[in-house]
């Protein structure tokens, strides 16, 4: 993993950085735990969509000062609460096709910003992210609809489309351990490997909107800013 002393310099150059074991194993755990219960056995382990309004714990979580110090100075100003998405991943789960985030949230511009919370070791193997590092300088990119696609176990929107990538731009997947965070640029291009491990691979992505900025609801999400604590 590339690392920086300065990671805004880092992550404005490149679209993403990495907050190193901002989380104990132990409170990723009470995180997993809540989100097993908030699904209460449903088989499916289809993603949970906004669990910060089941449990405070989420939200604390994304509260953060390591997180919000990052994404305030990127914003120049305060930051909301936008999302918030727990995946659960068993095995066998397909990932994301190449995506970028603001396509679908379509905020203003320098207001948006992802971090994604490993809540196991995340690595290629089972279903760690996929970045295009400065792929986010191009802003929006063309995207193209997949023909024939298997959402099982993940978000709708998981495998719809696909983003059309400029080829100087290259994949690369790093390895995040438990309770480290990857933030990512609303344009960074980005993806999943499928889960060809015998384990779960736990993640919490929680998105953040500067106040005052607009942005699409959508359909799914239905994303509304909220106060952080």
């Amino acid at each position: 993993m590339k690392k920086n002393k300065n990671s805004n310099d880092f992550f404005l150059e490149n679209g993403y950085s990495v907050i190193e074991k901002v989380f104990s194993s132990e409170y990723c755990d009470r995180i997993i735990n809540c989100a097993n219960t908030i699904n209460d056995g449903n088989s499916s382990f289809s993603p949970l969509m906004n669990p910060h309004t089941k449990s405070d714990i989420f939200l604390e979580l994304m509260s953060d000062n390591k997180i919000i110090k990052l994404i305030e100075e990127y914003f120049g100003g305060s930051a909301m609460g936008l999302q918030t998405e727990f995946f659960f991943m068993p095995p066998k789960t397909k990932g994301f096709t190449p995506h970028q985030d603001n396509t679908y949230v379509q905020a203003d511009e320098n207001s948006f910003m992802s971090a994604w919370v490993a809540l196991t070791d995340v690595n290629e193997e089972n279903g760690g992210l996929i970045i295009w590092p400065k792929s986010h300088i191009e802003k929006k990119l063309d995207t193209f609809e997949n023909l024939s696609y298997e959402n099982h176990n993940q978000d709708p929107n998981a495998r719809s489309r696909t983003t059309d990538i400029p080829v100087k731009y290259k994949p690369y997947s790093p390895a995040i351990t438990k309770g480290s965070v990857l933030m990512i640029d609303s344009w960074l291009v980005h993806a999943s490997n499928n889960n060809i491990s015998k384990n779960f691979r736990h993640a919490l992505l929680c998105t953040y909107i500067k106040k005052g900025a607009n942005f699409r609801p959508g359909n799914t999400a239905k994303r509304k800013s909220f106060g952080l604590l």
